[in-house]
């Protein structure tokens, strides 16, 4: 995609400022993730015992004496290993080899040097960067002391840590923001983009990853036709002559009867979370296996989380003698099984071709300006006592229905998504299904919500609570 660039900022006041990146690297297990969630003070990778969790290149930010910077976690290196997912980490944790400015190389301690570290060793001094051995586990000071052995591999910057208890995390960072002063020190300043948070959900294997790659326009994310190989929730920077996006890759989400490795567990939670924080979900479905229960369950999570929505149909390159009446089929399918999501645009795409790909962001630009406009009171009760009052027999001073329910006036009482409130009184409460579907429907035609969810609340004034003033 032309335009595109990725970079990794920083607030800074009203602006921003391109931040060094420092990679944080090693061999399967010795506590990269650990180091890493310790020094940007948050869960953002997933930890466990299990070797080759952190399978894609995960960033975050920290600072250290006044000094941020950038981190990028990576997964566990073993060079020259033929399987498919292996080799696919060295690539990731050569990339982000390739965009650090510093390198911090997590050893064990306890185990000592290995052969593996012997071979990392020589491909980190080829890279010519400055490189800060993170000897980790080194919990007694008769470990701190077999740390030395690791000054063995021709690095100065030997610093026996926990990662887990944090001791000597303090000196580690002392050399790191000496050696990323100068670096910081010529950063120019940028005009600060506007940013737009972007997920990418669905159930595994239905191409997330792929789909991440065509918008980069670069293999950022790992692919493989081994389902569930996105385990992280994985953050992109992605910027276009008019939007910045942050573009949420998450792990595929499974029920959880079948999600009994505990990796893919955690990954469960960390992809709602990745909702929760998100502006605009993209729920890609399998248009070659067909639309799931699953999949509905997904939209779900997006939809309680209150994220714009775009569905796309992925694979749509797979099938045969398509026309314009299939992908009519299709959309009516999804409505059908989705009927909550009526209101959200559906895109037949190929990930892998990059078939209508490019018609993704421009459709998260509208709905993300679509969930935060604002309709002032006065607009939305002339709409009100028009659209909704006349057309459902409701008038001013008359009951809801036959009931002595009065509907008195609606106001807008936030954005993201756009959140109504109803104020009735009379009666029992409680605006009937069929009405608070109408309304909704009229709202988003006549304010153009599109792509959002709308939250009706109702605000009831019981006749007894009046007569006790």
């Amino acid at each position: 995609m032309s335009g595109i660039i990725w970079t990794q900022i920083v607030m800074t006041g009203s602006q921003k400022k391109a931040l060094p990146l420092v990679a944080i690297v090693g061999r399967p297990n010795v506590g990269k993730s650990t180091l890493f969630n310790r020094l940007i003070g948050e869960r953002r990778s997933i930890v466990g015992d299990e070797p080759g969790i952190t399978r894609d290149r995960i960033y975050g930010e920290s600072h250290w004496k006044s000094r941020p910077f950038a981190l990028v976690d990576t997964g566990g290196i073993v060079p020259d290993d033929e399987a498919v997912i292996p080799a696919n980490i060295f690539k990731q944790a050569g990339v982000a080899i390739d965009e650090a400015v510093m390198l911090v190389w997590v050893v064990d301690a306890r185990q000592g040097i290995t052969p593996l570290d012997q071979e990392l060793a020589r491909l980190l001094r080829a890279t010519g960067k400055r490189v800060l051995v993170a000897a980790n586990k080194a919990d007694a000071v008769r470990l701190e002391s077999d740390a030395g052995e690791f000054h063995g591999f021709g690095f100065s910057d030997v610093f026996p840590i926990s990662a887990e208890h944090g001791n000597g995390i303090g000196e580690m960072l002392d050399a790191l923001a000496e050696g990323l002063l100068d670096t910081f020190a010529d950063q120019t300043s940028t005009v600060e983009p506007r940013e737009l948070r972007l997920a990418i959900v669905g159930r595994p294997n239905v191409g997330k990853s792929s789909l991440l790659n065509q918008l980069m326009g670069e293999e950022r994310a790992i692919v493989s036709p081994v389902a569930g190989t996105t385990r992280d929730t994985v953050d992109t920077l992605l910027k276009t002559e008019t939007q910045t996006f942050r573009i949420i890759d998450t792990a595929g989400i499974r029920r959880k009867g079948k999600t009994t490795a505990m990796a893919e567990k955690l990954s469960v939670v960390m992809a709602k979370k990745s909702l929760e924080r998100a502006d605009v979900a993209i729920v890609l479905l399998d248009a070659e296996q067909g639309i799931a229960a699953l999949d509905a369950t997904i939209a779900g999570y997006a939809v309680e989380a209150g994220c714009s929505i775009i569905v796309a149909l992925n694979k749509w390159d797979l099938l045969e003698d398509k026309d314009t009446a299939t992908g009519s089929k299709f959309e009516r399918k999804v409505r059908e099984q989705m009927k909550f999501l009526s209101w959200a645009p559906v895109v037949t795409t190929s990930a892998l071709t990059g078939q209508r790909v490019q018609k993704l962001l421009p459709l998260a630009t509208k709905a993300n300006a679509a969930r935060n406009a604002r309709v002032a009171t006065s607009r939305l009760n002339d709409f009100f006592e028009r659209e909704v009052r006349q057309r459902s027999g409701i008038t001013p001073g008359k009951s809801f229905k036959g009931s002595r329910l009065h509907v008195q006036y609606i106001t807008q009482t936030g954005v993201r998504p756009p959140t109504f409130v109803v104020f009735t009184s009379g009666g029992k409460g409680g605006l009937h299904f069929s009405f608070l579907r109408h309304l909704e429907n009229r709202m988003r035609e006549q304010f153009d919500f599109f792509a959002a969810p709308i939250r009706i609340i109702e605000r009831h004034k019981s006749a007894s609570r009046k007569s006790r003033r």
